[in-house]
């Protein structure tokens, strides 16, 4: 756990942001069906899920989908790293209290990581691993360009792929703008029993540790 007023202070911030970010892409999901053929763009600025991503891949510019979907994924894979440097090394338990179902797997990329760090966040950038390389110290400018070069080598996947379902995506989104209105209200539904869900199991693991 941070041990300082600095490492509270960046802890706190990276939460902060990570917590928008969440948010974003919460609404973005819940309004996927009508983003995804009239702002394909902003969709993925919000919520850039992998089956965001290739929908809105062949329908807008090569470039500028580059642009928005790394610069958003790097976004919160950099509040995480943030995080990870505010948590410092005791941080993995951190994080495997609060991510019980993948415990096994963190402690596997954390076994991964201390031998190969640069290699483990060039080939798997993803929130786990930006963290665990904040909590390692890596320095910034190192996890910027690997994780970096992994989104934007993970995008032009992304594009090629989608390239080759063109034909079926675009008769799919032709299907979406022609239900989106009941889809978005099941959606919207769906998401605040997700939500409502969680803040139970949540309340629930308070209530335990207090007993």
């Amino acid at each position: 756990m941070p041990t300082g007023t600095a490492e509270h202070a960046l802890v706190r911030r990276a939460l902060t942001i990570l917590g928008i970010l969440s948010l974003g892409s919460l609404a973005g999901a819940a309004s996927s069906l009508y983003l995804v053929n009239h702002y394909p763009l902003l969709l993925i600025a919000l919520s850039p899920l992998g089956r965001h991503l290739l929908l809105v891949a062949p329908i807008v510019d090569p470039v500028a989908f580059m642009l928005v979907a790394v610069l958003r994924r790097m976004a919160f894979y950099l509040a995480c790293f943030q995080m990870g440097r505010g948590l410092g090394p005791s941080g993995v338990e951190w994080l495997e209290a609060r991510a019980a179902r993948f415990a096994r797997f963190v402690r596997w990329v954390e076994s991964v990581f201390g031998r190969a760090p640069h290699a483990v966040v060039l080939v798997m950038a993803g929130p786990t691993v930006s963290g665990l390389a904040g909590m390692t110290g890596m320095r910034t400018a190192a996890f910027v360009g690997l994780a970096a070069t992994s989104l934007v080598v993970r995008m032009l996947f992304v594009l090629g792929f989608a390239e080759i379902l063109r034909e079926p995506i675009q008769w799919l989104l032709a299907r979406i703008d022609e239900y989106w209105v009941p889809g978005t209200v099941i959606l919207v539904f769906g998401a605040l029993v997700y939500q409502w869900r969680r803040i139970r199991l949540a309340r629930a693991r308070v209530a335990r540790l207090a007993a």
